[in-house]
């Protein structure tokens, strides 16, 4: 990921128009309402700021508990958590989204942004994101004790393989935990294997309005346009997220604004 001052690359997450007025006529793939790509900080149009959070020597003699920004395998960083929402509330309105790499970061961090809340610096939405396979109750423990007016990011961890997918048994375990929670939750989903469990994910987007997905795609994955126009095709557009790279971004964005040009002129 691309650094800017010093600090993880900004991410542009969701759209404007999903984050400014919470309704459900955002549309995904509209020139109004940006996608996701990967931006310096000092941009404008980025709708939301992502921070890779772990803790300092994580699993090591060194452990020291400090939150702090890195993405695995890393473990050592010069900013902590701590510095970063300190620059991200003093020189952005943009909304935040919060990757956590480690359980043991997620109450700390929970608490300095509960208390930033408190001092009602913290005047923008906020997701809160982490793979919940192991230990799912102790991380959505923690966010309804400690901050729970957040978007849920909940997703899986996964491996892409060209002969293997989500499954339903996947998907209606993930439904089970979080059905009853009060918060809107979007499940990150890997894009190149979205097409063919599409039923299931289809199923997971009927189960309730708080429900979207966010499509993200690995460098390395053979994901088409075509993939993503389905999709496109078969859903609502608020309730799906891209964070996607170029050129398959800009290559999907034209031809989704043509056919929504067509279907206008129809």
């Amino acid at each position: 990921r691309a650094q800017s001052r010093g600090f993880p690359s900004s991410w542009l997450m969701a759209s404007e128009g999903e984050f400014r007025s919470g309704g459900k006529n955002g549309d995904g793939a509209s020139p109004h309402y940006p996608f996701t790509i990967l931006l310096p900080w000092t941009l404008g149009d980025v709708m939301v700021l992502e921070a890779d959070i772990s803790v300092e020597g994580l699993n090591t003699v060194n452990e020291t508990g400090v939150p702090i920004m890195a993405h695995p395998p890393l473990i050592y960083s010069d900013n902590t958590f701590e510095e970063w929402l300190e620059a991200a509330l003093n020189r952005s309105t943009k909304g935040l989204k919060l990757d956590f790499k480690s359980i043991k970061a997620v109450g700390p961090c929970l608490d300095m942004l509960r208390k930033q809340t408190e001092k009602g610096r913290v005047q923008r939405p906020v997701w809160i994101n982490a793979d919940i396979v192991n230990g799912p109750n102790v991380f959505l423990g923690l966010v309804q004790e400690k901050y729970p007016n957040v978007t849920l990011s909940v997703g899986w961890t996964t491996r892409y393989n060209a002969n293997r997918t989500y499954t339903q048994h996947m998907i209606e375990t993930m439904h089970k935990l979080v059905k009853d929670l009060p918060q809107k939750v979007t499940f990150p989903v890997r894009a190149v294997m979205a097409r063919a469990a599409w039923p299931h994910f289809s199923w997971l987007l009927r189960q309730s309005e708080r429900y979207s997905l966010t499509l993200w795609q690995s460098t390395s994955d053979p994901l088409t346009v075509d993939d993503l126009l389905y999709i496109r095709k078969h859903s609502a557009p608020h309730q799906i997220y891209y964070d996607l790279f170029d050129p398959l971004l800009s290559d999907f964005k034209q031809l989704a604004q043509k056919h929504k040009s067509c279907l206008s002129r129809g």
